[in-house]
C-alpha cells in the first residue's frame, strides 16, 4: 500500500470519528421534552375552554431521528434558541422568528420537515405576518429597521423596505390584513403604528408618544379581529388599545398590576373567531383571555416546563381554526393550544 493510500484512509478514519463526536455532542443538547397528556383550562368539573395540543421546538418534532440517521443525513439537531414572533399559514405550517439565530424556523406540516427562511439575510427578526393569498411571510428586523417579505415556498425575498427614512426605528409586532391588502407594523422606537401597502408603500400612521387615547408608550405586538379592527399592546401604558381599519381609536382596556386581569409586561396578542382577546404577559408566565369589553374570562399558565407552563413567553398567534400558538421563549419552544367553542 503506497503512502498516498495510507494518508487517504487515515483522513477518512479521522473524519468518521470526528463526525461521531459531533453527533454525540448533538445528542447531548438539551432538547425540550414533550409533556404527556392534554390538560385543559379551566380544570374539571368546569367546562373546558382551552386544551393543550402539542409543542414545536426542534427537527425531531416530525419524526424520531436515530443516531445512525444523523451520520447519514445531519450531524446537528436544529433547535429553537430565542423564539419571538410566531404565525401560521392556512395550511397549518408554523413560522417562528428566532431573534438569536437570525432566521425563521418553518415547521412545515405539509412536507413533514423543518426548514428555514432568511438565512444570512436577517439580524434580529421579531415580528411575523402572513399573506396567505400570495404565500408571503413578512418579518420585521429590529436591528436593521427593515421589513422583508419571503416567498414561503422558495424562500426568495419578494419585497423589502425600511419602515421609515429616519435612522432610528425599531419594528416589532406586525399583522397583515388580507381583505385590504394592508400590513400594519409597530414602530416601537417612534411610538407609532405604520400601515403599508403589500409592496411596502407607506399609507398612514397611527398614534404618537403619550398616554391619551390613541397614543402609545413603547407599543409592541398587534393583531386583527375578523372585522379588521386593530389591537395594539401599549406596553408601558399597560393596556390594549383597539382601532378601526382606518386607524381611528375605538376603545381601550387594562392597567398596571400584579393580579389577574391587569398587566405587568404585556407582549403578544391575538383574537379568536368569537372575539376573545388573548394577551401574553411575560412577567406572569401566562396568557390572559378577555372579552370584547376587556373583562377577564380566564388565564392559562404559570412558571415551569410542563404543558401550559412558561418561562418568559413572548409572542402569540390565533389562527382561523382557533389554534393558539405561544412562543415560550426561555423554554425554547412554541406551545400549541385549542380554543374549544361552545356547542350550540
Amino acid at each position: 500500500m503506497n503512502r498516498k493510500n495510507i494518508q487517504k484512509r487515515y483522513l477518512n478514519f479521522v473524519s468518521f470519528f470526528l463526525l461521531l463526536f459531533i453527533c454525540a455532542c448533538a445528542a447531548r443538547l438539551p432538547i425540550p421534552e414533550k409533556p404527556t397528556g392534554q390538560p385543559v383550562w379551566p380544570p374539571p368539573p368546569e367546562t373546558p375552554r382551552i386544551k393543550w395540543l402539542t409543542q414545536w421546538s426542534n427537527s425531531q418534532d416530525f419524526e424520531m431521528i436515530k443516531p445512525v440517521d444523523l451520520l447519514i443525513r445531519e450531524a446537528v439537531l436544529h433547535l429553537l434558541f430565542r423564539p419571538n414572533g410566531v404565525v401560521s399559514d392556512n395550511a397549518g405550517n408554523v413560522y417562528v422568528a428566532d431573534s438569536q439565530l437570525h432566521q425563521i424556523f418553518v415547521f412545515d406540516v405539509e412536507k413533514r420537515t423543518l426548514r428555514f427562511l432568511g438565512e444570512g439575510l436577517l439580524d434580529t427578526p421579531v415580528g411575523l405576518a402572513v399573506d396567505n393569498k400570495r404565500g408571503v411571510i413578512f418579518v420585521s428586523d429590529a436591528k436593521l429597521g427593515t421589513v422583508s417579505g419571503f416567498d414561503k415556498k422558495t424562500g426568495n425575498v419578494v419585497v423589502s423596505f425600511r419602515i421609515t427614512d429616519a435612522e432610528v426605528n425599531k419594528p416589532s409586532g406586525m399583522v397583515y390584513d388580507e381583505e385590504r391588502d394592508r400590513l400594519y407594523v409597530s414602530d416601537t422606537k417612534n411610538h407609532v403604528i405604520r400601515a403599508f401597502a403589500k409592496d411596502g408603500t407607506p399609507l398612514f400612521t397611527i398614534g404618537k408618544r403619550g398616554d391619551g387615547d390613541g397614543e402609545f408608550h413603547t407599543q409592541s405586538y398587534v393583531a386583527l379581529d375578523r372585522n379588521g379592527r386593530l389591537y395594539v399592546v401599549d406596553l408601558f401604558n399597560f393596556r390594549v388599545q383597539i382601532f378601526d381599519p382606518d386607524g381611528k381609536f375605538v376603545k381601550k382596556f387594562g392597567r398596571l398590576g400584579d393580579v389577574p386581569g391587569t398587566f405587568t409586561r404585556p407582549a403578544g396578542i391575538g383574537v379568536d373567531s368569537e372575539g376573545h382577546i388573548y394577551v401574553v404577559d411575560t412577567a406572569f408566565n401566562n396568557f390572559q383571555i378577555f372579552n370584547d369589553e376587556g373583562r377577564l374570562l380566564l388565564w392559562v399558565g404559570k412558571a415551569g416546563k410542563g404543558a401550559g407552563e412558561f418561562q418568559s413567553p413572548t409572542g402569540i398567534y390565533v389562527d382561523k381554526e382557533d389554534r393558539i400558538y405561544v412562543t415560550d421563549t426561555f423554554n425554547r419552544r412554541v406551545q400549541v393550544f385549542q380554543y374549544l367553542r361552545e356547542k350550540k
